[in-house]
């Protein structure tokens, strides 16, 4: 599993490192218009990241895609936990990583390609490791990045937060209910990505959607769509029964 120009995933191996060193608001059904058809795309993107921090749980699923070559994130993120899983698929062949959140903790677990790619850890130790659950406290350098998108406070910002050129576009329906586009563009020396976020005009100014492409340098572009649902709803996690400490799993490596 290669990293990629994701809005979500992040790496292990900086944990590993560390190691040593219906739309609703509140769960309240909401209509009315919010006046987002009247802001600009800046006021747009700041109001949805505000109104995503203020929810207490909401599901995303995020996909990217190139050639043979597909990547599929499927999230709940909750106020002070969550959980979401990494699938990876190149041609016939696929791989996994789960991550989650509890109790101030985050664990992560897959298979052993998945580990390979995602903790950055060798193949031998990949498969020694497959299936088990390795625990990252919050004390470890690494967890914050790895944590990140699995609480609501920190994943609002990195989901919606889009920095580069924006531009508004035009209020439709497209999506089914009202919402207004804002297209952003970035251009970087190691890549660049063109997206749209959608964010609803009526009830709260929630996201809807994002899509586009990304592109890092010297690769293909990559086609990228995250969709948000199920805002407030109760969420569950719970921590894994057993686990391995990634103190533990870098003693090891080494």
């Amino acid at each position: 599993m290669r990293p990629r120009l994701l809005l979500v995933i992040s790496t292990v191996a900086i944990a590993l490192a560390g190691g040593c060193a219906s739309v609703s608001a509140g769960g309240r059904s909401s209509t009315g218009s919010n006046g987002m058809d009247s802001k600009s795309a800046k006021q747009i993107v700041a109001a949805a990241v505000a109104a995503a921090s203020r929810q207490s749980s909401f599901h995303f699923v995020e996909t990217s895609a190139a050639g043979s070559s597909t990547e599929r994130i499927v999230a709940d993120v909750g106020s002070s936990g969550g959980e979401q899983k990494i699938t990876v698929t190149e041609g016939t062949e696929s791989s996994y990583v789960t991550v989650l959140l509890a109790k101030k903790t985050a664990y992560f677990t897959g298979d052993v390609v998945g580990l390979e790619g995602f903790a950055g850890v060798s193949a031998k130790l990949a498969a020694e490791l497959a299936g088990k659950w390795i625990s990252v406290p919050s004390s470890n350098a690494g967890f914050s990045s790895l944590a990140g998108s699995l609480a609501v406070k920190t994943a609002a910002p990195r989901l919606v937060g889009l920095d580069g050129t924006l531009t508004r576009g035009t209020v439709s329906d497209t999506l089914g209910r009202p919402a207004v586009p804002v297209k952003v563009v970035q251009t970087t020396s190691t890549g660049s990505l063109a997206l749209t976020l959608y964010v609803s005009t009526k009830g709260a100014a929630l996201p809807i959607l994002i899509e586009g492409t990304t592109k890092a340098s010297g690769s293909s572009a990559r086609s990228i769509s995250a969709r948000f649902s199920k805002w407030g709803e109760a969420l569950h996690v719970s921590a894994p029964k057993s686990s391995i400490s990634v103190s533990e799993v870098k003693s090891l490596a080494n």
